[in-house]
Order: C-alpha cells, then sequence, then structure tokens
C-alpha cells in the first residue's frame, strides 16, 4: 500500500523587481540630427539650411552685418528652447523602447522543505521540486509597444521640423527688423535736410517779421510748417530706436557693436 504525504512543503517566493533587468537590453536612442554646418554652439546653428555659409571676404559690409546679425539671433535662447524640445522627444522616445521592461515579470520560487531520506522503516521518498522558475509576458504588450514608439518618433520629427519653423522665422525677422532700421535711418537723414532747410527759413521769415515786411500769418505759417517737419523728425527717431531695441533683443548685444563690421 503507497503512503502520499499531506504535508504542503513550504517555499519562499523570490520577486525579481523589473528595474534590476535593465542590463538584459542594449537601447541605441535616436541622435539629435543636428543642422550640420555651424561653428559656435556647434550642433545648433543652422546655416547650412540657407545655404552653405559664405565666405566673409566675398560678402559686402551690409551681407557681413546681415550675416552676423542672424548668428546672434540663432545663439540666443528662443532657438535653444527647440534644441532641449527635441532632447525632450528624444528622451521620450527612448524611455517607449524601455517601457516593456515595467511589465514583465520574472518569479523564482525556493522550496527549503526538509524531508526524511529513504530507511528501512520508512521505504518511501517524498519528491517536490526545490526551485520554480517563471516569466510573465503581458500579451497586450505586442499590439501596443509598436505604436508608442512609432508615436514618439513621430514627436522627434515634430521638434526636429519646429526647430527649422523657428530657425526660418528668426532669420526672417531679424533681417526684417534691420532693414525697417536702415530705411528709419536713410528717413531720417532726409528729415533732417528738411529741418534744417526749414529752420534757415523760418530764422528769415522771424527777422522779416521783425522788420515788419511780413504779416502775423506768414511768420505763423512759417513756424507751422518747421514744427510739423521737426514732429515727423522725433517720429521717425522714435521708431528707429525701438526697432533698435527689437533687433538687440533678439542678438543679445548692442546694435553698434555689430555695426563696427563697416
Amino acid at each position: 500500500m503507497n503512503l502520499t504525504s499531506t504535508i504542503a512543503p513550504r517555499t519562499i517566493r523570490l520577486q525579481i523587481l523589473p528595474a534590476l533587468a535593465f542590463t538584459l537590453m542594449t537601447v541605441h536612442p535616436v541622435r539629435a540630427q543636428h543642422l550640420p554646418g555651424a561653428r559656435s554652439r556647434a550642433d545648433t546653428l543652422p546655416f547650412s539650411r540657407y545655404g552653405s555659409r559664405p565666405a566673409m571676404t566675398s560678402l559686402n559690409s551690409d551681407s557681413l552685418i546681415q550675416e552676423r546679425l542672424v548668428q546672434l539671433a540663432f545663439s540666443g535662447p528662443a532657438y535653444s528652447v527647440s534644441g532641449h524640445q527635441i532632447k525632450y522627444a528624444e528622451h521620450n522616445l527612448t524611455r517607449a523602447k524601455r517601457t516593456w521592461l515595467n511589465l514583465l515579470s520574472v518569479s523564482v520560487e525556493y522550496n527549503d522543505q526538509d524531508f526524511a531520506k529513504p530507511s528501512t522503516s520508512n521505504p518511501y521518498t517524498y519528491v517536490y521540486p526545490k526551485y520554480f522558475f517563471g516569466i510573465t509576458i503581458p500579451i497586450g504588450l505586442f499590439f501596443t509597444m509598436g505604436p508608442d514608439i512609432q508615436k514618439e518618433r513621430e514627436n522627434v520629427a515634430i521638434a526636429r521640423d519646429n526647430q527649422e519653423l523657428l530657425a526660418r522665422s528668426i532669420r526672417a525677422d531679424v533681417l526684417s527688423k534691420y532693414a525697417s532700421y536702415k530705411n528709419y535711418g536713410n528717413l531720417l537723414t532726409v528729415q533732417n535736410n528738411v529741418v534744417d532747410d526749414e529752420e534757415a527759413l523760418r530764422k528769415q521769415v522771424e527777422k522779416k517779421f521783425q522788420d515788419g515786411s511780413i504779416t502775423i500769418e506768414q511768420y505763423n505759417l512759417a513756424n507751422k510748417i518747421y514744427g510739423e517737419d521737426l514732429t515727423k523728425k522725433l517720429n521717425l527717431q522714435l521708431q528707429q530706436d525701438l526697432i533698435k531695441i527689437d533687433i538687440e533683443k533678439m542678438i543679445g548685444v548692442n546694435l553698434e557693436s555689430v555695426l563696427k563690421i563697416r
């Protein structure tokens, strides 16, 4: 007659945390495809997006100033933020590739129950597995991991496209502001000549008025014309100063230091 034991063995369950399994795989994150052709702040300045960087000796002074303004604008914090956004998207992509580690479960069971060896009085042996190994892989992982990784790849592409759009916007903005600055400067030159002429004429009219050769209406008209031209000059000067402030906000240095290239 065979006898079977009804005593359940005592077991020890060991749970290996997924965080310890990171050495099981090697992930090669996608490196940021920085814009080629950059020099200072290498990897970030998008000179090649608008053609290769021209040689300084082949440009006139105004083109040198424009190129310098664009370089300084690209080295500012507005463009730097776009680079950080690309890195942020790339980190999310790397994280998505490692998501399966949080779902994988590895378990080990050890049976430490001691049993008596067979003897002449008890020839029966009780056999229990001493070790148990188990791996749990959620089935849904195979259906959700791929789309999640693809989504993060698209986010990286979006971040790079946003950087390209920002680079074009910064370039157009700083060049248009510089063109307005030069235009106001030319208008001021013309207006200064007008004001000088009107001031000389006003002095002549004032002298004639003191001599009594002209009427008060003629004297007031000369003063009015002079005042209007002087007001135009001051408004043009104000507009040029405001444009200058906007340019310096983008480039981070005084505009005069860039204009010295002339």
